[in-house]
């Protein structure tokens, strides 16, 4: 993978910025998880925080692929859509398909340009995301990310810190 985001101007420190994304929207889904289990539909803040949840999981997914597009460097970053297409096509992924994929940014966009559209859709869009629904984007969320590294890592050339992807199941 490409350097994420230096910190110092000389390069001697950085963060994975999608890692630590996808690591908060772990801690919060065990969270929201833990409440759930005890409280169901009654659980504090539920539909705010599974906004929460999913737009956490798509800014790492954002920004994942943003930092490991296939095409050359250009001025600006391709919409999540269009990497994913191009990364599918150099690497041959199958594991989430363009529907699938694309459903899911879609949501992602809604948590995070959530407000009343021209449409008259911007709230609406929302309304499925309960517990469960929630669940089912964590679980293609994290489908991605296996995806995404198993397809780098099959390429010698790329240096991927150990990262227990596994680990993030739902």
């Amino acid at each position: 993978m490409r350097p994420y985001y230096s910190i110092n101007t000389d390069g001697t420190a950085s963060t994975n910025l999608q890692l630590y994304a996808l690591r908060q929207a772990r801690r919060y889904w065990n969270e929201l998880t833990a409440n759930y289990l005890q409280d169901k539909e009654a659980t504090e803040d539920l539909v705010e925080r599974c906004v929460f949840i999913v737009a956490t999981l798509g800014l790492s997914v954002s920004q994942l692929l943003g930092q490991n597009d296939p095409a050359p460097l250009t001025a600006q970053v391709a919409s999540p859509k269009i990497i994913w297409k191009r990364f599918v096509a150099q690497y041959g992924v199958t594991d989430v398909s363009a529907d699938e994929f694309d459903k899911f940014i879609d949501i992602y966009n809604a948590c995070r340009h959530f407000g009343v559209s021209p449409d008259g859709l911007g709230h609406a869009r929302l309304e499925s995301l309960d517990f469960e629904a929630t669940r089912r984007w964590y679980e293609t969320a994290h489908n991605i990310w296996l995806a995404v590294i198993k397809a780098l890592r099959a390429d010698p050339q790329n240096v991927i810190e150990l990262i227990d992807v596994e680990g993030f199941k739902a």
